[in-house]
């Protein structure tokens, strides 16, 4: 009796109930937003790797200029930190100095958090949806590039 109960139940349910909900990041503007932040740096004379995550930390873009003089690793993790901690990496980057609790939790995860200036999580209706990063120059210029170009694209995410 419960096994009928619980097919109809689930026959009564709308298909739309399991489907998942889109992401509030689709791929043309995660690459939109991370080739924004590259050309930002490059107009700086600065060549860079750049990221965009989901709202879990996972990479969706990573994209890294030809010139970049490191492997692109460092921007996932920012962006990853971004969004875990739902602040900006200049925001972050002193408080791993002045706060020991801080610094431990990024201590905890070397592989998978960065948080130096240049990345920003990302919002869409008040909801954190992501993150932007930029690496692989100082921190200060990162920090412009990605703001920079979530400013593009403010009427998208903010």
């Amino acid at each position: 009796m419960r096994t009928l109960m619980l097919a109809i139940l689930v026959a009564a349910t709308p298909m739309a109930a399991f489907a998942q909900a889109p992401s509030a990041l689709d791929l043309p503007l995660s690459i939109d937003l991370a080739r924004a932040a590259i050309d930002a740096c490059a107009a700086k004379g600065a060549a860079v790797s750049a990221s965009v995550v989901d709202g879990k930390g996972n990479p969706l873009v990573v994209l890294r200029a030809p010139a970049s003089p490191k492997p692109p690793v460092a921007a996932p993790r920012k962006a990853a930190t971004a969004v875990q901690f739902d602040a900006p990496g200049s925001v972050m980057e002193p408080r791993e100095k002045a706060d020991p609790a801080f610094a431990a939790l990024i201590k905890a995860e070397p592989e998978r958090l960065n948080p130096h200036g240049g990345s920003l999580p990302l919002h869409k209706d008040g909801r954190l949806v992501g993150g932007l990063a930029v690496a692989d120059t100082s921190h200060e210029t990162a920090d412009a590039c990605a703001r920079e170009a979530l400013a593009r694209f403010a009427s998208q995410v903010n």
